[in-house]
């Protein structure tokens, strides 16, 4: 038996999102807050969106780190209890969706950030427009969003079903000018979701479908659309939308347990740090699932070695840091990385048993 439940109305396609102002008249969203990726602020996107919502996005925040953290959830919440919005509106990528999600919580909880980071149900939260313009971390259809406490080098997901989306408006023109090394970590990203997907414990026909589609376009497009190719662009972002619905229902595993640390203590950005275990973790859950070896196949490649070595050397081109040493991490701090590592949430969800010495072993062979 499985079963899959998505609450996310999706509108995809090139320039949909210019439809944002209909949209908030039709549902009749009074005040809404927008959060914006500080860019958009810059090239005034954002002020041409508040100028075709007809008075009711009410105010701007920017400034969220690209690893949100426990003070930027509080600065947006504090601006959407003064402002007593109805709704958040997030315009971005996965970093200001996510703090978007955290607010929508904190604020109808009457929570404060550390509150969350503590454990505090998600038993109601605002609702949210998610607006991605990047293809990566679908966290626009997902109800998962990931905080950093940066004092106590914790990073944590939270998921709930109350965080999804209202609605997601996928308008791939908007990924047209992101940044060629943004485009390419984050095309990794859907990768890293994909396969960590499929090395699931929860994952079901329906979600490994998902997982091998996202996993064969992101592969298939992502070095052109680095090159700045817009067909290439449009299918990540499509492919962002099916990784999304297929760690939506898993979680994610071992390489995202494993990044979490990196992160939160080293400032490795999330995809490269989820990417750093990715190789090794697909490997060794495909010897507790042959299964695997087929949806490799289904992917594109004759095996899982295969697949693995064109990983590597996807991450390679793109510049990624495959080694400890080149990621600057002293070899002394393995100990409190293995723990971490364990400790997190999803690191129960990988299909492989995990212990200790399973965990050091992929770090060493970095």
């Amino acid at each position: 038996m499985w079963r899959y439940e998505h609450p996310t109305e999706i509108l995809f396609g090139q320039g949909v999102s210019q439809n944002l102002g209909d949209y908030l008249e039709r549902k009749n969203i009074k005040k809404a807050l927008l959060i914006a990726t500080n860019s958009l602020v810059k090239n005034g996107l954002t002020a041409d969106i508040v100028d075709k919502s007809a008075g009711r996005i009410v105010g701007v925040v920017n400034g969220i780190e690209p690893n949100p953290t426990i003070e930027n959830v509080e600065m947006c919440a504090s601006q959407a209890r003064e402002l007593e919005v109805d709704y958040i509106i997030a315009l971005g990528g996965g970093s200001v969706i996510d703090c978007a999600k955290a607010v929508c919580a904190v604020v109808a909880e009457n929570y404060t950030a550390i509150d969350l980071m503590e454990g505090q149900d998600i038993t109601k939260a605002l609702p949210l427009i998610a607006i991605p313009t990047v293809s990566g971390a679908s966290s626009e259809v997902t109800g998962t969003a990931v905080i950093s406490w940066k004092e106590k080098n914790l990073k944590r997901a939270f998921t709930s079903p109350l965080l999804y989306p209202k609605t997601a408006f996928v308008d791939p023109e908007l990924t047209y000018s992101c940044p060629n090394h943004l485009t390419a970590i984050s095309g990794i990203d859907i990768i890293a979701h994909s396969l960590d997907s499929l090395g699931s414990v929860k994952s079901n026909p329906l979600t490994e479908h998902f997982a091998v589609q996202a996993a064969k376009l992101a592969f298939e497009n992502l070095e052109a659309a680095v090159n700045d190719n817009i067909e290439a662009k449009d299918q990540l972002a499509f492919a962002a939308i099916l990784a999304g619905f297929a760690f939506s229902q898993t979680g994610t595993t071992a390489s995202h347990a494993c990044s979490y640390i990196l992160t939160a203590k080293y400032d490795i950005p999330h995809a490269e740090a989820c990417a750093f275990t990715l190789d090794s973790w697909f490997k060794i859950n495909a010897e507790y699932k042959p299964l695997l070896e087929t949806h490799a196949k289904n992917i594109g490649y004759k095996n899982v070695d295969e697949l693995v070595k064109e990983l590597n050397g996807l991450k390679t081109k793109l510049g990624l840091r495959t080694t400890l040493e080149k990621l600057e991490i002293p070899i002394e701090d393995l100990d409190i990385i293995v723990q971490h590592s364990l400790e997190a949430a999803n690191m129960k969800n990988n299909i492989a048993p995990v212990d200790e010495e399973m965990v050091r072993k992929v770090f060493l062979s970095k």
